[in-house]
């Protein structure tokens, strides 16, 4: 938590924009002029990292905080969730330890792992999201509670806004269900999301709207998507998911629908918060499934699968309790049930060695090398650009561009760089602090070939290469008017 470098890449962007949030000549401006920087996120989490910073002073820690908040909050609610949607019937402690699972397993998957203590918008909004989810689940047809959960869902996406698989499955249950209080209730929600809507647009002179949508463009992968599925299903998500598919199999009921239609079927589960929880839930996740196929946009990583993944854990649990439900000491398949159960729970607590290593990650080489680029880029006169923005922050230099979302936007034909390329041109930048220009494709093919034109690298820290303009160097033996600012920097004590 306190480690101050960048742990993730979008680290550095968010935490800039939580600095700036609150300066609306700067926050969701069109990209017309310097900074070149986009504000792909709606501003709640931005401003909420901002307040907590006012008590403890310092942003990044502030951001992570409420990112890890989030995330104990989301375990606790998916397990309430649970806990709650087993009939009373069953003794507390069924119920309790049901609950603790479910718990567990949000907190054991490695998506949430990896995301819980970064400074990003994903965690809060999840949690918000499954807030509405378990409040609309446990509400049934009291309007009030689904009204509370129509805020919280509202909330959800003014933090990220392709936060929809669970307001999107409390819709469709709910115009089966009880029809009119849904569409109430969606109205409600629809106006107070526009209203927050107008509010952000007419603060930002539309520049929001620009932001979240217009500038928010990505080249997409088909091959992509195939290939982060793949190596996503790999680690402990497959079982949840198997177990997911058969909690909606043990559901599901062949003769009361024929008999009774899907509509009364639907309606005979909800006043039930157990086949409540499954029905939605199962709704929940499809969704979630087929909006993290947009992980094929490039830059995007695992992130995308967080509402997918947390929707496995809250099915996996269902089904785990209706087998611990059914499993008595005389039931003649006893055997057959303890193995089940107990394959289960190992495989579901295995962790991959990707988990392993996110947990013991190392950072003491990285402070080192961050601390020295941070002496450089304070040394360095005149503008600097890297796609490290928390060491430009750590430097308290002034942000220029973001490179990633320009390439991305760029690469998708979504905005004309030439104004950007003319500051590599004219050799505006007096120091390049960057990754191997092709890396992720944080630069677009043109501006990697106008920093290779107009600048040249001149020494590495880490895996950061140093780039200096080469108008400095006039004279063919290569020698320079001006010396490198790098090797003095380096050797200094």
């Amino acid at each position: 938590m306190r480690v101050e470098v960048l742990r993730d890449y979008g680290e550095g962007h968010t935490l800039w924009m939580s600095q700036q949030i609150t300066n609306l000549t700067i926050a969701y401006r069109p990209l017309d002029g310097l900074p070149y920087v986009i504000f792909p996120y709606p501003p709640l989490y931005l401003i909420a990292s901002k307040i907590v910073s006012l008590g403890i002073g310092d942003l990044l820690l502030s951001g992570r905080i409420v990112s890890l908040v989030s995330t104990c909050g989301l375990a606790a609610l998916i397990g309430l969730l649970v806990f709650q949607s087993i009939p009373r019937s069953f003794s507390r402690l069924w119920r309790l330890a049901s609950g603790g699972l479910a718990t567990s397993l949000v907190f054991s998957t490695a998506s949430v792992i990896g995301w819980a203590s970064l400074m990003r918008v994903d965690m809060l909004g999840i949690m918000l999201m499954y807030a509405g989810l378990a409040v609309y689940i446990r509400s049934g047809k009291k309007r009030s509670g689904q009204y509370f959960s129509a805020i919280l869902f509202v909330m959800a996406v003014f933090t990220k806004q392709t936060l929809l698989s669970a307001p999107l499955a409390c819709l469709i249950f709910g115009l089966f269900a009880y029809p009119r209080t849904t569409i109430r209730v969606y109205s409600f929600a629809l106006l107070l999301g526009l209203a927050g809507l107008c509010i952000c647009y007419w603060l930002t002179n539309g520049g929001f709207l620009k932001n979240i949508l217009n500038y928010n463009l990505n080249p997409f992968s088909w091959e992509i998507v195939f290939a982060q599925f793949s190596s996503h299903l790999r680690l402990n998500i497959s079982l949840k998911l198997l177990l997911s598919l058969t909690s909606l199999a043990a559901l599901y009921n062949a003769k009361s629908i024929r008999r009774n239609g899907w509509k009364q079927f639907i309606l005979l589960k909800s006043s039930k918060p157990y086949s409540r929880a499954i029905l939605i839930g199962t709704i929940n996740a499809a969704l979630a499934g087929l909006l993290a196929i947009s992980i094929g946009k490039m830059g995007s990583i695992y992130n995308f699968f967080l509402a997918w993944d947390v929707s496995l854990c809250l099915l996996a649990t269902l089904y785990l309790f209706r087998l611990l439900a059914t499993w008595h000491a005389d039931h003649p398949r006893k055997k057959g049930y303890r193995l089940i159960l107990l394959s289960s729970l190992i495989l579901l607590f295995v962790p991959s060695r990707w988990v392993i290593s996110t947990v013991t990650e190392d950072f003491s080489r990285q402070i080192k090398e961050e601390a020295q680029l941070v002496h450089l880029i304070r040394a360095a006169p005149g503008p600097i650009l890297s796609d490290n923005m928390l060491l430009l922050t750590k430097a308290g230099r002034k942000i220029e561009a973001e490179p990633a979302t320009l390439s991305f936007l760029t690469m998708a034909n979504g905005w004309d760089e030439r104004p950007y390329l003319r500051l590599f041109e004219s050799s505006y930048f007096s120091l390049i602090v960057t990754t191997p220009l092709m890396h992720a494709a944080r630069y677009s093919p043109a501006v990697v070939s106008s920093i290779e034109k107009n600048y040249q690298a001149t020494g590495s820290i880490g895996s950061y290469l140093i780039y200096e303009p080469k108008a400095a160097k006039r004279h063919p033996d290569g020698s320079s008017n001006r010396p490198s600012l790098f090797p003095s920097v380096i050797n200094a004590p």
